[in-house]
């Protein structure tokens, strides 16, 4: 019995040194110096390392001075709740849907579904916040238990491992092989960056509860360190990745000031920042990844960075020069905006992700005072305050994204266009798409991309999507296009005779050059006319894709589509032997969902001696019971509502 004793008493005694010697590793990483520290140093010097943890914990409970990015946003929604009550039982809702059940002993290496995205956002632990809330909300510690079991689960099962970075799509290529192992997942630079986001947030909403004792303190130090450390280490090239990551290193060091090496990390992040607005945006304002999600995303980052040094009295850290451009990137996007707050599924965008909300907008307005600052200001307020924008169509023909407009409302017309280079990894073969809203409706949506990279069922269903032909858009054997090099022919935003008018052209295939030009006639409809030259031959296809409502042919080539009060009527008229049909196509807003819609084709043969062919469309939209007379009355010439149009544009 003696001997028993004795041996459980060595075995607390080693335990306790043991845990004696993880704090020591966790103070030294802290700069003791540091005003209201002084107690947690003394307990330090006297090695009394249990009350310097509990010091330390008290410390941050009290702490002034330091703003977190959400601390104060604590009241938990429904869906922040239908979140945390799922992760009591390890359904992780990864993304929106679907959502999985990881197991009663956690699988962080679980992945039905080989989609890659789906992987990696699962080491973003983006319920982690909601479960946070939840506590806030509720005062229940079974959130706070929760959070802490799975952040020890996590960083158990999920040890860092040293991986080459340059073979494992850190940049925005959609690279990273689903064999790859689960620290290339894990580990990846992004979600590094993402969860240095993120952690500071959960720490701030967890801090006061019972379950986050100095022991998890430490826990939690010690590995937001290696985190940051990781980073420094294995920083992007480029890409958006770079700005996520950026942006998460400057939070890191400044939410932990204690930490030696937090200026290290938020001088890094501020210099990648103040280097990249630039390399990875044109003069005009365009992210370089010519997709309208990724640009709206580095906008939102690029604020998260300057919100959290503007609340630390740390604004110095980005020149007026980084601000103007961020303003005028906010512009470009504003410029093509639907009145719901949402943007064109142009390439990898999905509908409602990464929402350019009131807030944010509001944010950027103060960053200078210009006519573009003010015109966003009228948008974060409603038109309360501001200035109105002073024009409705814009365009950008340095780098291709394009919008006819009547107003800014639900109830106006409203057609973006993207006419831009190929761009990077999350572009589509989709030259001279477009997407039309009116009175309150998206009556021909983009395709959208539906899913990531992954095995070669999620590769098959990415490409799909991806194809010119599920595009609005003239394809040659339905064919992907060739890369664009767009020329632009005309652009003019300011009405001529009643007609704002954009042409361009580019080499769609080898031997096949085609021209688009789309006509806003009298702010009423638009007239569309494809003209394709060259000496390929092959069967011609234009799409005109339409959303989930319904559609009917009242005659030879004219259609009438209806979406709840919101209508749209269409005349397609193709070159000689052309004929048009009804069939089904699909478009994708959100990961992994899609709608059946119905799709208007034209088709007609092409044989090397075919010359200059010419497709013409007319998009009339229409509200209630205004439906428009289409009659297509010949070459050169269109009849709406009993009035002669000229289509020779």
């Amino acid at each position: 019995m003696k001997k028993a004793l004795c041996l459980f008493c060595l075995f607390v005694c080693l335990a306790c040194q043991r845990k004696s010697e993880g704090y020591m590793d966790v103070f030294s990483l802290l700069d003791l110096d540091r005003p209201g520290l002084e107690q947690v140093r003394a307990s330090c010097e006297a090695q009394q390392w249990d009350r310097a943890s509990r010091e330390l914990l008290e410390y941050y409970r009290t702490r002034q001075g330091v703003y977190i990015p959400g601390q104060d946003s604590r009241e938990a929604s429904d869906r922040d709740m239908l979140w945390a009550n799922d992760a009591l039982k390890h359904t992780f809702h990864v993304l929106e849907d679907p959502v999985w059940n990881y197991g009663r002993d956690i699988d962080w290496e679980y992945w039905p579904v080989k989609n890659i995205e789906m992987r990696v956002q699962l080491h973003r632990q983006g319920w982690w916040t909601p479960l946070g809330k939840a506590y806030c909300s509720t005062g229940k510690e079974k959130y706070a238990r929760e959070y802490v079991y799975e952040f020890r689960d996590w960083i158990k099962k999920n040890p860092h491992r040293s991986f080459d970075i340059n073979q494992q799509g850190t940049v925005s290529s959609g690279a990273l092989d689903i064999d790859s192992p689960n620290e290339c997942f894990a580990w990846r630079p992004l979600e590094i960056g993402i969860r240095l986001l993120r952690w500071p947030m959960q720490f701030a909403l967890f801090l006061d509860s019972r379950q986050f004792t100095p022991e998890f303190l430490m826990e939690f130090l010690r590995s937001y360190h290696e985190h940051a450390t990781v980073l420094m280490q294995s920083f992007s090239p480029e890409g958006n990745h770079l700005i996520h990551q950026s942006s998460g290193a400057i939070r890191a060091g400044i939410c932990f000031p204690e930490f030696k090496d937090a200026e290290v990390w938020v001088r890094a992040g501020a210099n990648n920042l103040n280097k990249e607005i630039t390399r990875q945006s044109y003069p005009d304002g365009c992210h370089f990844e010519l997709d309208p999600g990724y640009h709206i995303g580095v906008i939102d980052s690029y604020n998260d960075a300057i919100q959290v040094a503007l609340r630390n009295g740390r604004l110095d850290l980005f020149p007026p020069e980084c601000l103007e451009h961020l303003v005028r990137m906010t512009q470009y996007y504003l410029d093509y905006r639907y009145p719901d707050g949402t943007h064109p599924c142009f390439s990898d965008s999905r509908r409602h992700d990464d929402l350019a909300d009131d807030a944010l907008l509001k944010d950027i307005s103060g960053y200078c005072d210009s006519p573009a600052a003010r015109r966003i200001l009228w948008f974060a307020t409603g038109g309360e305050e501001g200035e109105a924008p002073d024009y409705k169509s814009a365009g950008h023909p340095d780098t291709g994204f394009y919008c006819f407009r009547d107003g800014w409302f639900d109830a106006n017309i409203i057609m973006p266009v993207k006419a831009t280079e190929r761009g990077m990894w999350h572009a589509q073969p989709d030259f001279g798409t477009f997407e039309l809203w009116a009175y309150g409706r998206k009556l021909m949506p983009d395709a959208g991309s539906y899913t990531y990279s992954g095995d070669e069922k999620i590769e098959q269903e990415r490409a799909w999507f991806k194809q010119t032909a599920r595009h609005n858009a003239v394809t040659l054997d339905d064919r992907n296009y060739d890369d664009p090099h767009p020329e632009v022919l005309a652009w003019r935003p300011e009405a001529e005779k009643g007609v704002q008018l954009l042409s361009v052209r580019h080499e769609a295939y080898e031997g096949l050059t085609r021209r688009r030009s789309i006509a806003f006639v009298e702010e009423k409809f638009f007239i569309v006319v494809d003209e394709v030259r060259g000496e390929a031959s092959g069967h011609l296809t234009l799409r005109n894709c339409l959303g989930e409502g319904s559609v009917s042919e009242t005659s030879p080539g004219v259609y009438v589509y209806r979406d709840g009060d919101a209508g749209l009527g269409v005349l397609v008229a193709g070159p000689y032997g052309s004929g048009s049909s009804l069939e089904t196509g699909w478009y994708s807003e959100a990961m992994h969902e899609k709608h059946e819609r119905p799709v208007i084709r034209t088709d007609v043969d092409r044989s090397p001696h075919s010359g200059a062919q010419l497709f013409v469309t007319v998009l009339y939209p229409f509200c209630g019971d205004a439906e428009p007379a289409l009659v297509w009355k010949g070459p050169g010439c269109v009849s709406v509502n009993g009035k002669n149009y000229s289509v020779n544009y």
